[in-house]
């Protein structure tokens, strides 16, 4: 067993050192040494001690199949597992009033419509665990009667915006 683990390693090692992915990382000590920095990026601060830093360099260069998995990985819809709180079924008319009633309440909580043989549907919320959908259904229920808990596949969440002004 030791053998196979040993010849494993060996192979996945002599795989990874054939690629041509090159991650450089060279600390600076010249005082003035802007021609060996890449022009695109600014050196970045490399913490030595916890009272002094140094700027250095960060070079990472990666092969197009590695780009071209990486981009195909971003172009694909990821879906989660989750919950979501269905708070609506029954006809088209009533589940669209349902939901614009739901986002005029709570515009920060993503509402969803969707049609299941004969009915429509208005699920909210893109939770993660069941302890917040049941939190979330115990906050409606005065609003919304009968509604439940559902497992379901949920959007990834959104990370919120950063300002990029400065005062």
């Amino acid at each position: 067993m030791r053998i196979a683990s040993l010849l494993f390693t060996l192979a996945l090692c002599s795989s990874l050192s054939a690629q041509d992915d090159i991650r450089l990382f060279r600390p600076s000590n010249a005082v003035n040494d802007s021609v060996d920095r890449p022009t695109s990026t600014p050196p970045l601060p490399v913490q030595v001690h916890a009272d002094s830093v140094e700027p250095g360099t960060i070079l990472v260069t990666e092969s197009d199949r590695i780009k071209a998995i990486m981009a195909d990985y971003a172009s694909r819809k990821q879906p989660l597992k989750g919950f979501r709180v269905q708070i609506f079924l029954g006809d088209r008319t009533a589940a669209e009033n349902t939901r614009r009633d739901f986002l005029r309440q709570h515009p920060d909580t993503p509402a969803y419509l969707s049609y299941l043989a004969p009915n429509f549907r208005v699920r909210v919320g893109d939770l993660r665990d069941r302890v917040a959908a049941e939190h979330m259904r115990e906050q409606l229920r005065s609003e919304f009667p009968g509604l439940y808990v559902v497992p379901d596949q949920i959007e990834p969440p959104r990370f919120p915006s950063i300002s990029t002004e400065r005062n």
